[in-house]
């Protein structure tokens, strides 16, 4: 009789083991060799710094891209992430633990934009520059690039999760009072949607704001690291205007980011554990949560960064992942209008080729690039699924030698070639997003 409890134990015990993700290392390493060659090849040690008078950048830009793939159903099945920088020109592959989907041989620090611009020492950053403990020792460094406006999917998570903990529903109306400036009341969901579909500033002021008056800014932090998330990291927002977003106080990293996007994608069992065994799955979030987010990722406006749509046709411009315009944006000549900014090519020819849908969110500043989401296969298409992350210090002040001629250095506004073409990013970024792309079609959907 005293067996019956022991076989219990056992039984759930390799049920426990058998729920725990089970990434290939066969893909994994077939997956790593191909995204080292796509970084080494796309061309990022050749594209020109405006703050340089356009000369050829003076180091290879600081570039964390990580790709997890997924199963039909949205399992992991194989994962990578490579570093560029100037300690690893070429690209150095992070050693991936298959439980956890972490990168612990890295100590990542804080983005300083003199240390990148050679004012500080570039070796020299202090123990309190570390974005996670315990990597003092860690074989690899990397100072990671501030995330921009991807940062924005962080606070969105975060919202999501007042909605599922009841605190609040997508039609509770909040007023946005920055500082004694009334900015106007809406449900939740007005607030959300601009945030992400249009990357709207004023939304996510307001959306700061709530979350500090709601006391959740705070466990924030904590709340990502529970899910040994522990580098994705928001700090020093102003609880009177919800603004105060700077380089070196938010924080991002690639493999991080891709994992969390990996929890809104959702799929069953274990997604990954945490460094403490706890079990880390898609009920984080609600299935409506889920797909509210989904949604919203769907209808983000701007297909740049890792896919090029927005600016079709142009010659300057390289083909990246090949995703549609959301119909939303555009016209019927085929022109996208994105917030207040008018991209003025016919996408239709762009649109009319789209294998993939891209649910993502881009983040762009003059001095950072950023691109992350889920990439899945449209109907009749090759498929593929997996997500994507990619995060580096290439912001607007950074071109390619087509548009060159249009950088007027004179011009602090309005010099920048992204200014005058509506090229903002180097198109190095959607090469590699292709590269990835083509890579994953290649290999074809896992099914199991």
């Amino acid at each position: 009789m005293r067996l019956l409890p022991l076989c219990l134990a056992l039984l759930l015990a390799t049920a426990a083991t058998a729920a725990s993700p089970t990434l290939s290392p066969t893909r994994s390493r077939a997956l790593e060799t191909e995204l080292l060659r796509a970084v080494r090849e796309v061309g990022f040690d050749q594209v020109r710094d405006w703050r340089h008078r356009g000369e050829r950048i003076r180091h290879m830009p600081n570039v964390d891209v990580a790709v997890i793939e997924l199963d039909a159903e949205g399992r992991p099945v194989a994962a990578a992430n490579v570093l560029v920088s100037r300690d690893h020109p070429k690209g150095r592959a992070v050693a991936i633990d298959g439980e956890t989907l972490g990168a612990r041989t890295v100590r990542f620090t804080k983005w300083d934009l003199d240390r990148w611009d050679d004012k500080k020492g570039w070796s020299d950053a202090p123990a309190g520059d570390d974005l996670a403990p315990g990597r003092e020792q860690a074989p690899l460094r990397f100072m990671a690039p501030y995330p921009a406006s991807l940062f924005k999917i962080l606070i969105a998570y975060r919202v999501m999760k007042l909605v599922d903990r009841g605190e609040l529903t997508l039609d509770t109306p909040y007023r946005f009072l920055r500082d004694t400036v009334d900015k106007g009341e809406r449900p939740l969901r007005g607030w959300l949607e601009p945030m992400i579909v249009e990357s709207d500033n004023g939304s996510t002021e307001a959306l700061v704001k709530l979350l500090h008056e709601r006391g959740a800014m705070e466990g924030l932090n904590a709340e990502y690291a529970a899910l040994g998330l522990e580098t994705l990291q928001v700090n020093g927002t102003s609880p009177v205007t919800g603004r105060n977003w700077q380089p070196g106080s938010i924080h991002m990293t690639a493999l991080d980011t891709a994992k969390l996007f990996l929890l809104i994608n959702g799929g069953p069992g274990v997604l990954w554990r945490t460094r403490e065994g706890r079990a880390v799955t898609a009920a984080e979030l609600s299935e409506p949560a889920r797909g509210f987010l989904k949604k919203l990722l769907a209808d983000q406006g701007y297909a740049e960064g890792l896919s090029s749509t927005l600016v079709c046709g142009d010659p300057n411009v390289r083909p990246g992942i090949p995703t549609a315009v959301p119909a939303r944006w555009l016209a019927a000549d085929g022109t996208a209008t994105v917030g207040t900014t008018a991209f003025k090519r016919d996408t239709r020819p762009c649109n009319a080729a789209a294998e993939v849908e891209f649910l993502h969110k881009t983040g762009q500043t003059e001095n950072y690039g950023s691109d992350a989401g889920i990439v899945r296969t449209l109907p009749g298409k090759e498929p593929r699924h997996y997500v994507i992350a990619f995060l580096s210090n290439l912001g607007y002040r950074y071109y390619d030698e087509g548009v060159a001629g249009t950088a007027d250095f004179e011009d602090e506004e309005n010099g920048f070639p992204g200014t005058v073409t509506a090229i903002g990013f180097t198109q190095s970024i959607a090469e590699l997003g292709r590269r990835v792309d083509e890579t994953l079609k290649q290999r074809g959907l896992v099914k199991r």
